[in-house]
């Protein structure tokens, strides 16, 4: 669905009932409002391509000097936004087919590869991690997965090999300095509930949860307690 206009949404309202089933009304409201909300994905990218043109082609020329003074007079934008625009938009169109989640935040996290390894390399570990069974693509998860990655030469067999052992556990690492740790925290879950339901869901696992339902059972309590604990101590129980 096409960008709505702003006078094509309907003001805010209060919900119509507490059914979870959506009047026709309502769902023509969802997709009014998703549809914006989802024009902010792409936005960024395409205002980036947008202002690399108007640089560029010095299209500016008519109204400014510079194309410094253009950005901050005619968008009150600083400068260092535009250029991280302008930086970010190749990658984001690339991606942007791979997904219909792709946001600046993910297209951020990626550019150190594209920058040190080129567009393909930060092409291969979007697609790594997009297609891990189960998992989400957030930015946390990027930023986990790009800091866990060897600076040096690129070697792509190597690099896919190191991110799916990070994803599935076999691969620690410490958070770094300075690392929001809600964030870390984020990426760390994420990549538990990928792993917990990729074992859960294999028909081996289903098939042995079944001949030896005792075991099963003990390795769910297991984890439940772990759990619980995780729980108290957010509620910052002794």
């Amino acid at each position: 669905m096409a960008t709505p206009p702003p006078h094509a949404l309907p003001d805010p309202y209060e919900a119509i009932g507490d059914s979870p089933n959506l009047i026709d009304t309502e769902r023509q409201d969802l997709a009014l409002a998703e549809a914006a909300i989802d024009s902010l994905r792409v936005a960024f990218w395409v205002a980036g391509k947008a202002l690399q043109l108007i640089r560029d082609a010095r299209l500016y020329r008519g109204t400014h000097d510079t194309f410094e003074d253009y950005v901050t007079e005619r968008w009150d934008m600083q400068t260092s936004q535009a250029y991280r625009l302008i930086q970010a938009w190749p990658l984001a169109e690339r991606l942007s087919p791979m997904g219909d989640k792709i946001n600046e935040r993910q297209v951020r996290g990626l550019l150190p590869i594209a920058s040190r390894h080129g567009q393909d390399a930060a092409v291969a570990v979007y697609q790594t991690v997009a297609e891990t069974e189960g998992l989400r693509v957030t930015a946390a998860v990027l930023d986990e997965v790009v800091r866990v990655l060897p600076a040096e030469a690129w070697d792509q067999d190597l690099v896919v090999k190191q991110i799916r052992a990070y994803l599935d556990g076999a691969l620690q690492q410490e958070p770094a300095a300075g690392v929001d740790p809600a964030e870390a925290w984020e990426a760390e879950a994420a990549r538990l509930r990928a792993t917990v339901r990729r074992v859960v869901t294999r028909p081996t696992w289903r098939m042995a949860a079944r001949e030896h339902p005792d075991q099963a059972r003990a390795v769910i309590a297991e984890l439940r307690e772990l759990l619980d604990e995780v729980e108290r101590d957010a509620a910052g129980e002794a």
